[in-house]
């Protein structure tokens, strides 16, 4: 058996290299699509419909389109400790996404993305608030080929291939043992298909889903042990889900665009987080003797199904100048039982806004967005009296992008 203590201190191991940024959702693509609330689902005529609905692909105009688009994120967690005393972390970081699309013919287009669709950011607790340092970041991006095929003047079906890559990496320390770091990588494969339908020159209707993954990550978790520095080969499990949105965009003037929509994610895929330290060094009394053994946990997270609502306005004047707005309500996944310090999720009320300007073949984009979080409370039940925390997030935002169109 592994000795009492290394199992302590690897349980603390296991709990700060499986800790997430937040809420796992991520729909910032395309600058244009998210300025409109990100009801773009029943739009997707720009590139960025790889991700929002590859149906929309065969409706575009151009032959050739690329797509450069930017996110500069500054999200602010706040936690309030049992005593009254809140902490902040900021741990900003940028969303670069490219995006390309090219009409082989009549009917066929093709394209390719890579954007992060899941995480995509972090939190940095200072040792003098938190009492440890604490740097946690993860994010899932995803390298999309496309294809779309126009059925007729009315339809379009699309379909991608997703692959997804996953990083993680923290850094905070043990008291007693020195720095902890632990950094892990890896895939897997998935699909999406999407449908792009127009009734009338008005009125259009999207949906596109996108399949589940089962990510597997492996890497390196070092330790202080002993007086020696372990690095101990680790691996992370755990499941993305289905996701599912469904939208539609109407023409009140040639001008004047409405869109609206939803978005059904099936979080409860992820209702845990599996994790494996190798070779873990122990000492076993019996044989009086070191041992070495891979231990294994689970981090339970229960997270459920959401629903998220989104709506946009996009007025364009003769000049090529767009002007756009739009608004956005998500709902958090995570039960207050499994909130922590690295796992905030809040219900977000997100107010957005952006102008374009289109000359020639060059379409700029600028968004502003701004979410606001609803503060939670965990009650802690297992000491002589009950104890709350309060867990809360707001997330400001700009975007830039920029498509060229042969």
């Amino acid at each position: 058996m592994v000795k009492k203590g290394s199992i302590l201190i690897i349980s603390f191991l296991f709990l700060a290299t499986t800790m997430w940024a937040g809420g796992w959702n991520n729909t910032l693509m395309g600058c244009r699509a998210m300025s409109i609330g990100g009801a773009f689902t029943a739009i997707a005529d720009d590139p960025s419909a790889i991700f929002h609905n590859p149906g929309g692909l065969g409706f575009q105009e151009s032959r050739l389109n690329f797509s450069l688009q930017g996110f500069y994120v500054w999200p602010t967690h706040k936690y309030t400790m049992p005593t009254g005393t809140t902490i902040q972390s900021k741990y900003d970081n940028p969303l670069p996404q490219f995006f390309v699309t090219y009409r082989t013919s009549e009917r066929i287009t093709l394209g390719f993305g890579i954007y992060v669709p899941y995480a995509g950011g972090g939190v940095d607790w200072k040792k003098d608030q938190l009492g440890v340092p604490l740097e946690s970041v993860m994010g899932v991006y995803a390298l999309t080929p496309t294809i779309a095929y126009q059925v007729s003047d009315k339809l379009s079906l699309g379909f991608n291939l997703i692959y997804y890559r996953g990083i993680c990496t923290v850094n905070t320390e043990i008291g007693g043992y020195g720095p902890l770091s632990s950094e892990e990588t890896g895939g897997s494969l998935s699909a999406g298909l999407g449908l792009m339908y127009k009734p009338t020159d008005k009125l259009s209707l999207g949906m596109s889903i996108r399949g589940p993954a089962k990510m597997k990550l492996s890497g390196t978790t070092s330790i202080n042990y002993g007086g020696m520095k372990l690095n101990l080969d680790s691996e992370t499990s755990f499941d993305l889900p289905w996701d599912m949105e469904f939208g539609l965009s109407y023409k009140i003037t040639e001008n004047f665009l409405f869109a609206a929509g939803f978005q059904y994610t099936m979080w409860s895929a992820l209702d845990k987080v599996g994790k494996t330290i190798k070779n873990v060094p122990g000492f076993d009394p019996n044989l009086q003797m070191p041992v070495f053994a891979d231990i294994q946990e689970e981090e339970i997270l229960k997270f459920k199904d959401i629903l998220i609502w989104r709506a946009g306005l996009e007025y364009i004047f003769p000049q090529g100048v767009s002007f756009r707005a739009g608004i956005g309500l998500d709902h958090y996944a995570s039960p207050a039982e499994t909130l922590s310090i690295t796992n905030i999720d809040v219900n977000k009320l997100t107010f957005l806004g952006g102008v374009g300007y289109k000359a020639g073949k060059m379409q700029i984009d600028f968004l502003y967005a701004y979410a606001i979080g609803k503060e939670r409370e965990k009650i802690l039940s297992d000491y002589l009296i009950p104890l709350t925390e309060k867990y809360n997030l707001n997330v400001f935002i700009l975007g830039l992008g920029i498509t060229f169109s042969y």
